[in-house]
């Protein structure tokens, strides 16, 4: 797994389910506060439009309260929650077909702590190249990245929401991992050297890797290759860097609008009863 999720939603939440199925208003909006901020950034990065990214917040919040008692756990928290935010966008999407997407919001900065100012022009480089990036694949590629490499889902998680099988999912991440990779590599790789044609496919071999889906010999030789490989080693670091930057832009708090768009969103489930 490549990044832990901000919030493990079928782990941490379980006695809030309850709490929330048997009316416990308190409960329920704890439950939304949690998932709200990954529920946005998806709605973000599906729809490319904050006023529909927040539409999309709204509706999944509203399907979560409204569905809860039907949520029977046969899959994670998460994995349900993703699927309702994925439907809630996939409605946005082909209500806005005929209409020009607006630019999403700048990603958060990738650190924390106080950088130089020249980090911090290199990481908003790097934050800004990652969201034109990802706003140049196809759904697939970014829906399967965002949920995977960003949220941190596991890749059983990940297929759950996406409904389809793991073997499809990893398929799909390692192409779109790849994707992601060269449409960074001016920012990543400004120096270009050719790999020579005895080369393997190091993306692939790479992110097979991170599925833990490599034998142990062949992560050796593919390592011990990168050492070697000039072209090779760049492209494995460039993949990692990419990699990384998407797990930071997956900040856990809660932002302040965020909060309350959904206190707005649970006025509108005041007549909100369990079955």
């Amino acid at each position: 797994m490549v990044g832990a999720c901000p919030a493990d939603y079928a782990a941490s939440v379980d006695p809030l389910i309850e709490r929330a199925r048997a009316g416990d208003a308190a409960a329920l909006e704890e439950l939304l506060q949690s998932v709200a901020p990954a529920v946005h950034r998806f709605g973000l990065r599906m729809c490319k439009s904050d006023s529909d990214a927040d539409d999309v917040l709204q509706d999944t919040l509203l399907s979560i309260a409204t569905h809860l008692p039907q949520y029977e756990g046969r899959s994670s928290l998460s994995s349900w929650v993703f699927a309702l935010t994925r439907s809630a966008c996939a409605r946005r999407r082909r209500g806005q077909k005929n209409r020009p997407h607006g630019d999403i919001d700048q990603l958060p900065q990738l650190h924390d702590a106080q950088p130089s100012p020249e980090q911090q022009a290199s990481d908003q480089e790097l934050a800004g190249a990652l969201n034109t990036a990802l706003s140049a694949l196809s759904d697939e590629y970014r829906e399967v990245l965002q949920l995977r490499d960003i949220e941190g889902l596991s890749a059983t998680e990940a297929a759950a929401a996406l409904a389809i099988s793991v073997d499809a999912l990893k398929s799909r991440l390692h192409r779109a991992r790849t994707a992601l990779r060269n449409t960074l590599k001016p920012v990543l790789e400004p120096v270009t050297v050719n790999p020579s044609p005895d080369c393997p496919d190091v993306l692939s071999l790479w992110s097979r890797k991170l599925e833990d889906d490599l034998s142990p010999q062949d992560c050796s030789q593919m390592e011990q290759h990168v050492q070697s490989c000039q072209s090779c080693g760049a492209a494995c670091n460039a993949l990692k860097q990419a990699l990384w930057a998407c797990q930071q832009s997956a900040t856990p708090t809660v932002d302040p609008a965020i909060q309350a768009r959904v206190k707005a969103a649970l006025r509108t489930l005041s007549q909100y009863e369990p079955k």
